[in-house]
């Protein structure tokens, strides 16, 4: 492919980019220095603006590009939710790059990836708000209400662990993600964070036909 003006050759473009530089996560991170009330604050706002739509501006230029690799993400909350395509946090919240520690999963479950996921945003980065976003009309509560198996039964028989008997769609999300919020909760790492207000573990459910955001 033929190279435009300007644009820069291939070490240049690898020595801007930092790849093959040696580097740990120490080095760049750094701490977000917002409270969970603000950082809620900041995601109700922000799900306003995206239900009104009142705009889409958020910076995704190079510039923020660099200054992220230069001097770190500093997210000021982190969002386990599911991986359905519909549910995008950082649209659903109108946040930019660096703003939102995102871990997605199907049905928003938590297992010990999700969790050690979300203990490094909380513990490391000092994220202070830990939410658990579902949504409604999940593919995965559905497969859970009907009894689905096989590969995807580590899923599927977990989320219905969680629902218990509960039978209406929406209702059975919010159970879901308070079995979430609980097993994070478990994990006594994020608990003592709890417990000494460094850390606010909450849940919500998205709803996907109008964009609305129900915190629990």
């Amino acid at each position: 492919m033929q190279m435009g003006a300007g644009e820069p050759a291939g070490e240049e473009c690898l020595a801007a980019t930092g790849r093959g530089q040696l580097y740990t996560a120490d080095d760049f991170d750094a701490d977000a220095h917002v409270t969970p009330g603000e950082a809620l604050g900041r995601l109700k706002d922000g799900n306003r603006v995206y239900v009104e739509a009142l705009d889409h501006e958020r910076d995704l230029s190079a510039e923020r590009i660099r200054d992220l690799f230069e001097n770190g993400q500093q997210p000021f909350a982190a969002i386990i939710t599911c991986a359905d395509s519909r549910v995008v946090p950082e649209h659903i919240f109108m946040a930019g790059l660096g703003e939102l520690f995102v871990v997605r999963v199907a049905g928003n479950v938590v297992g010990p990836l999700e969790a050690a996921s979300a203990l490094y945003a909380c513990e490391h980065l000092h994220t202070r708000l830990l939410l658990v976003l579902g949504h409604t009309h999940c593919g995965a509560i559905k497969a859970a209400l009907e009894g689905e198996s096989g590969p995807v039964a580590p899923l599927t028989e977990r989320i219905a662990a969680a629902i218990g008997d509960e039978r209406d769609p929406y209702e059975a999300s919010v159970r879901n993600v308070e079995a979430a919020m609980s097993d994070l909760r478990a994990m006594p790492e994020l608990a003592a964070l709890e417990r000494t207000s460094s850390l606010v573990i909450c849940g919500a459910i998205y709803h996907t036909h109008c964009g609305v955001v129900d915190f629990l």
